[in-house]
């Protein structure tokens, strides 16, 4: 275990970055977070458990306009618990779980890396959590009152703790909630963990059963609801940002033949991406390279459910402070690691900034200048299969270290 390098500077940084976020909020009057009215999303959560605690159907209607409730039955379930809380505290519960989720997240991406948990670690993760609402796929996932950083959570305790790694638990639970999770278990297979692919199985296996004794149109969703990504939105709309949806804007392909192919080229790149992790021992790589690939890969995608930009983005930020720290010394070379870790924090993020701290960076900014299309409305899924792409050639270019080495 190795100290972060560079404290005081990054301290300094990240302590600006949230200043001027929280400043940017505050004076942006569009549709924004930390508005204390309840969440479009979580009202329907909150909605779907009303129904089943009343005894009605899940799918049998629409709850807020056209949208419906889209997700697997045994998510309807845990959404039980919902109507028991005022809307006025889900307002606040809700959001302060994700942010102590996304703490939980890094706390063990740090670990997993090699960090000494030091106060100062803790209060660098404290910091980075706080800054995540710059992300727009955290402010997404605020503003909707969104499940995709829980589900990233039940993911991690499969990868992420150096001890105790959930055999699949973790994955069988996340998929049972919302179906793409079930992707995850490539890295399990690629692992080799095969007990732990298995347990993920059983788990969701658990889940459909649990659906189906105690909702009652749980058949609905299984033979019908499922297989119609409609429900979930419209590919022409440019907050979709998966691939099939890209493809759809941008070069008329729906679906068919060129997406499959598409798919399947993602889907090797992944594994290659996975092989250089796992050569060298980066779980959090595999983690959070996997779920990306997950968002591309899958027919629909939001662009708040690429939350597994903010672990990759971390992960990295960490191996850069690493990496620096063994080129330089000294006082000054500390700080430099600091200095280099905050930049490429900086610069990863800027394809994903949020709407309130930078519009004219935003995507919703960039899917509507006419001018540079479509590399700008392109850039963010670009982006993604990006650090897929340049994590498997690195894989192939530099100098193998040996598994159980942190890089």
């Amino acid at each position: 275990m190795k100290k972060l390098q560079g404290v005081p500077t990054m301290c300094a940084v990240l302590a600006l970055g949230i200043a001027v976020m929280v400043y940017k909020i505050i004076q942006f009057d569009g549709h924004k977070a930390f508005t204390f009215i309840l969440p479009f999303d979580l009202a329907i959560y909150r909605m779907a458990g009303e129904d089943l605690n009343a005894g009605g159907l899940l799918y049998d209607a629409p709850y807020i306009f056209e949208f419906p409730f889209t997700y697997p039955p045994f998510a309807g379930l845990l959404f039980k618990v919902l109507p028991f809380f005022s809307k006025d505290a889900l307002t606040i519960i809700w959001p302060s779980l994700m942010f102590l989720a996304v703490l939980a997240i890094i706390v063990m991406i740090f670990r997993e890396r090699g960090v000494k948990m030091t106060p100062a670690a803790v209060l660098i993760a404290v910091l980075l959590t706080a800054l995540t609402p710059a992300n727009e796929t955290m402010h997404g996932s605020l503003y909707y009152g969104q499940v995709n950083v829980f589900l990233m959570l039940l993911v991690a305790f499969d990868f992420l703790p150096i001890k105790r790694r959930l055999p699949g638990v973790g994955i069988g639970l996340a998929a049972g909630i919302k179906l793409t999770p079930a992707y995850m278990g490539l890295a399990l297979l690629f692992e080799k963990r095969w007990w732990a692919a298995a347990g993920a199985v059983i788990t969701f296996l658990v889940t459909v059963v649990l659906g189906f004794l105690f909702v009652p149109d749980a058949m609905v969703f299984w033979t019908d609801a499922m297989f119609n990504s409609s429900r979930v939105g419209e590919h022409a709309n440019p907050g979709a940002k998966s691939l099939r949806s890209l493809m759809f804007r941008e070069l008329g392909i729906d679906g068919g033949i060129w997406w499959i192919l598409a798919v399947i080229v993602v889907f090797a790149l992944t594994c290659l991406a996975l092989r250089t992790a796992y050569l060298r021992g980066n779980r959090s790589a595999a983690f959070a390279l996997t779920g990306l690939s997950t968002c591309l890969v899958s027919p629909f995608s939001w662009y708040h459910h690429f939350v597994w930009t903010i672990p990759f983005i971390v992960m990295v930020f960490v191996s850069v402070n690493q990496a620096v720290s063994l080129r330089v010394s000294g006082k000054g070379g500390e700080q430099l690691a600091g200095l280099a870790s905050v930049a490429v924090l900086f610069v990863l993020s800027l394809p994903f900034m949020s709407v309130p701290v930078w519009f004219t960076m935003s995507s919703a900014n960039l899917d509507a200048i006419e001018s540079f299309q479509p590399w700008a409305t392109s850039l963010w899924t670009l982006s993604c299969l990006a650090f897929i792409v340049v994590y498997a050639v690195w894989g192939f270019i530099a100098p193998r270290k040996r598994a159980a080495e942190k890089s």
